[in-house]
Parts: C-alpha cells; sequence; structure tokens
C-alpha cells in the first residue's frame, strides 16, 4: 500500500483529521466531497406492487420479488439478468410508479438480519422495458444528475451508510426499512461523476471476479454431484447392507463424558444444528463455545473426530458434516462414530442418499428426523479397498472446492477493503 495512503489510515484510527478531509457526523471524507446530502435529497420513493410468490408464474410482466434478491448477492438487476424471474400478468398504462426505470435502485424493505437492511441493487433497464418492482421493494428514482448510473449501486455499501440503516431499522426476527426512514439516511459521494463512474469501474471489475469464481465452484459442485450418482449407483452384489445402527455408535443429545475436561477445559467447541452445511468441520470453524458450568445444564454429547454427523431439525434437516476434531453438539445433531464402515465414505454416502433420509421426517410442524429412525435406515457399502478409492476420488473433489472457496473468500474480503477506502474517500482515484 501507497506510504501516504498507510498514513492516513493510521491518522484516522488515532480520531484524527488529515489534511484535505473534514469530519462530519457520520464520518471523514475528503474536503470536496457532498456530505450534507441524504437519500430523500437525491431519490424519490414508491412502494412496489405486493403480489404473493404464488400469485406469479410464466407469463407476463418480469416481477422483481424481495426473495429473488436475498438469494442472489448482485448489485445490479435486469431483464437479461433476469431472464427466468417470475412474471405478473396484468394490464400496464406505463404511468406506474412501481415500473422500474434504467437507473433507479431498488431497496429491500424487509430483512431477516441487519447487514440485509441496507440491500440496494441497480436497475439496469436502458430500454425502460416493463419491470415491476415488487413485494417489500421500495423503488427509488434520482431526482437529479448528482450520482453517475453505475456509482448508485454502491451508495449504500460503505459502513458508515450500513450502520445508519442498521440503527433505523426496526424489528425483531425480520427487519424493516421504510419509505420515511430511508430519506433519513445521509451519503457522502465525489461531487465529480467522472470520479464517481471511476470508483464504480473498480468495484465493478471485483464484482466481476466474484461472479466468476461463484460459477466455477457452482460447476465443481455439479460435477460433484454427477460424481456421486455414478460412484454410488454402481452398487454390486458384492456390496453389503446394514442398517446404520447395527454398524455404527450413534447419539442424541445425552451427558459428556468428563473427558471433556481432560481435552479441553472449560471452553469446549459447541456444534449446533446451523453449521452442518454438508461439509467437512475442522476446529477453526467452530466459533461456538460453551463452558462447563453451561454443560451441566444441557442436553450435550461428546463426540469423537472423524464422526459423521446430521442435522435433525430446522431449515439444515439431513444435512451431513463430517467432523475432524474432538467437540460437543446440542440434541439438534446426531453423531455416527464407526469402524466397521470408513467414516469418509460414509459421509459422501449420505449425501448420496439425502432425499431418501428427508423422507424420514416423522410429520411434524416443523419436520425433523429421530434417533430410532435413523439407527434403521439402510446402508449399502463396498469392501475397505473400493470404499477408500470412491473416496479419494470425492476428497479430490472437494478440496477443489475448498480452494476455490478461499479465492472467493479473498475476493469478498479485497471488495470490502476497496468499497471501504473508495467510498469514503481514503483511496482517491485518477480520472484523467
Amino acid at each position: 500500500m501507497i506510504v501516504y495512503i498507510k498514513e492516513r489510515i493510521v491518522q484516522l484510527k488515532k480520531g484524527e483529521v488529515p489534511n484535505d478531509y473534514k469530519k462530519t457526523e457520520f464520518g471523514v471524507f475528503p474536503r470536496d466531497w457532498v456530505t450534507d446530502n441524504r437519500l430523500g435529497d437525491l431519490f424519490d420513493f414508491y412502494g412496489g406492487f405486493s403480489k404473493s410468490r404464488e400469485e406469479l408464474g410464466d407469463d407476463g410482466h418480469p416481477y422483481l420479488h424481495y426473495g429473488d434478491l436475498h438469494r442472489n448477492p448482485v448489485n445490479v438487476v435486469s431483464q437479461i439478468t433476469y431472464l427466468d424471474m417470475p412474471k405478473y400478468a396484468c394490464d400496464i398504462s406505463g404511468n406506474e410508479t412501481f415500473l422500474m426505470q434504467d437507473g433507479d435502485v431498488a431497496f429491500l424493505d424487509a430483512s431477516e438480519d441487519l447487514e440485509g437492511t441496507s440491500r440496494a441493487v441497480l436497475i439496469d433497464n436502458p430500454d425502460n422495458k416493463t419491470f415491476i418492482a415488487g413485494l417489500h421493494i421500495i423503488n427509488g428514482r434520482s431526482k437529479n444528475a448528482s450520482l453517475q448510473k453505475w456509482y448508485k449501486q454502491y451508495i449504500t455499501t460503505s459502513q458508515n451508510v450500513k450502520k445508519q440503516f442498521q440503527r433505523f431499522a426496526v424489528g425483531f426476527k425480520v427487519y424493516g426499512i421504510n419509505k420515511d426512514t430511508l430519506p433519513k439516511i445521509q451519503v457522502a459521494y465525489p461531487k465529480s461523476t467522472m470520479e464517481q463512474a471511476k470508483i464504480a469501474e473498480i468495484l465493478m471489475k471485483w464484482d466481476e471476479a466474484i461472479a466468476i469464481q461463484e460459477q466455477y465452484i457452482e460447476k465443481i459442485k455439479v460435477k460433484k454431484n454427477a460424481l456421486l450418482s455414478s460412484l454410488f449407483s454402481q452398487q454390486t452384489k458384492s456390496w453389503r447392507v446394514a442398517t446404520l445402527g447395527s454398524i455404527a455408535t450413534m447419539y442424541a443429545g445425552g451427558t459428556p463424558s468428563t473427558v471433556i475436561k481432560e481435552y479441553w477445559g472449560g471452553n469446549i467447541p459447541w456444534i449446533q444444528s446451523g453449521l452442518i452445511q454438508n461439509n467437512v468441520i475442522n476446529i477453526e470453524d467452530i466459533t461456538a463455545r460453551i463452558s462447563l458450568k453451561g454443560l451441566n445444564n444441557s442436553s450435550a454429547t461428546w463426540i469423537d473426530s472423524d464422526s459423521v454427523l446430521i442435522a435433525i431439525t430446522g431449515a439444515t434437516c439431513a444435512n451431513i458434516a463430517y467432523l475432524t476434531c474432538p467437540a460437543t453438539a446440542n440434541q439438534s445433531v446426531i453423531s455416527i462414530t464407526t469402524k466397521q464402515v470408513n467414516a469418509k465414505f460414509l459421509y459422501y454416502y449420505l449425501q448420496f442418499v439425502r432425499n431418501e433420509l428427508l423422507s424420514l421426517q416423522n410429520g411434524s410442524a416443523q419436520g425433523g428426523l429421530t434417533l430410532k429412525y435413523l439407527k434403521t435406515f439402510s446402508v449399502r457399502y463396498p469392501n475397505e479397498t473400493d470404499q477408500k478409492q470412491i473416496t479419494n476420488v470425492l476428497e479430490t473433489c472437494d478440496a477443489q472446492i475448498h480452494l476455490h472457496k478461499e479465492k472467493l473468500n479473498m475476493f469478498y474480503l479485497q471488495r470490502k477493503a476497496l468499497q471501504q477506502y473508495l467510498l469514503t474517500g481514503i483511496v482517491r482515484v485518477k480520472t484523467n
């Protein structure tokens, strides 16, 4: 990093204001930036056309549902991007305020987490085709030309702005921002639209790199699923058949053994079902901890390393994980420890038959699996040599996924740092 930028960052961390910068109530910015505007000075806000997912179909006008934005972390949406987006059939005059025009910004008025309250995307619709702002979407339309089109997608992404969204957000399990609070959000931006365009150009390169990397990871995942199907579908008469309960020790809940004290002391790795995402869990992945005092009043199970875990409740129900370190878990997780079958082979096999596991759900309101039924679940497995060969093939595929996920995480961290530096003017860009 260039020396003067490092010095500037050090000054800011000390609470000092560098030369040619000014301190405002929501941050420190370059003197030549606009800092006295709020979103209400830049945008008019209009409500979306609220229709449930069940009312949408394949015919009609493209409809931007807030759920599509939650599932897809893009900064720009367009009819090209959402060719397969849901449609809503209705008569349109062309004057409706819920129609999104080129350069509009779609804000979410509801989110399940505070981070999502500042979610906003740029509408790229140069031909101004019919494009409906839907459920939980607030459509922002520029009042003037203060903001360059492509810069708008980043207007809410700096930490200075995010913190304001989180302060204004209301709700308990779902957080909301409305048309009354949105205009109050203070923003800072370069006065020069050329500088705005250059900042957007830089950040969009990272967005593109992230998108390409995510697509590549999805291709490897498709390859892995094909391998799972190929390797486990070629079962022969030589493959043995047994119930899980007959080849493994299985626990759900229970009292942890005293070995916990010897191994971890008073700061014990704690696994809950949400952590089980069909992957390998290492000690560094387990951020939650529980004390010995907490264990005395819990139904936790001590789990040895090289165990297979199954989530039995909630959104992750029937997800499978492989544990590489000793840990403890609550009653939402069943642990499987076996020496009769290669544990890693069993981990992959249970991924292959996940849909069958889901069929064992007991029919309660949330659904769920039970130890009783899982013990009776039949598994098939070849000889030890073939188990290792199958495992090696799939581990190679998982290693590729892990490597590219690390690269993706690096891109995310780089983009986050760039956004903070560029969108607050800590780092200035040249426009000529």
